[in-house]
């Protein structure tokens, strides 16, 4: 019978039990993209959930977590060029076919809309905190803009 070394017995435990820590799961139910910040058992992890229902998760240890969403600033940036590039495209009109013409006015009318949710909510964030207890399979955390353009988080 063959035996197997010692270390790879740590090792596989090792790996089981870290494959059993409880999970943070964030959702981002806005429209423009958040970063959020998991700290939890020591340790901070960072987390850019996509925007429209999209999620992150990060593993964590037991005990008390505080979870914290902020605007990504990065991404205004990223929207303020879009809007720069297609109403550059719109200032040349006569180039452009019908449908390429609705197209650009269509995703005007979007960057701008999103544009200015993301402003109501920059400078703010949103914080929820808890205790994950022993055996316990993680938590759900749910990133809205409240009805006064202010983020919101609600964790369960």
């Amino acid at each position: 019978m063959r035996r197997i070394p010692l270390s790879f017995v740590w090792l596989g435990a090792i790996v089981f039990l870290a494959s059993c820590a409880p999970t943070i799961t964030v959702v981002n139910n806005t429209t423009f993209p958040v970063r959020v910040v998991v700290v939890a058992g020591g340790t901070r992890q960072v987390l850019s959930p996509s925007p429209n229902g999209e999620s992150s998760s990060a593993e964590v240890t037991e005990g008390r977590y505080v979870i914290t969403a902020i605007p990504d600033a990065e991404w205004i940036e990223y929207a303020k060029l879009t809007r720069k590039v297609l109403n550059e495209e719109l200032a040349n009109a006569d180039n452009l076919s019908g449908p390429r013409l609705l197209e650009v006015i269509r995703r005007l009318k979007d960057i701008a809309a999103r544009m200015q949710q993301f402003e109501q909510a920059a400078g703010t964030n949103a914080s929820c905190a808890g205790n994950l207890a022993e055996g316990s399979s993680g938590v759900l955390a749910q990133v809205n803009v409240g009805a006064n353009g202010r983020l919101v988080i609600a964790c369960r």
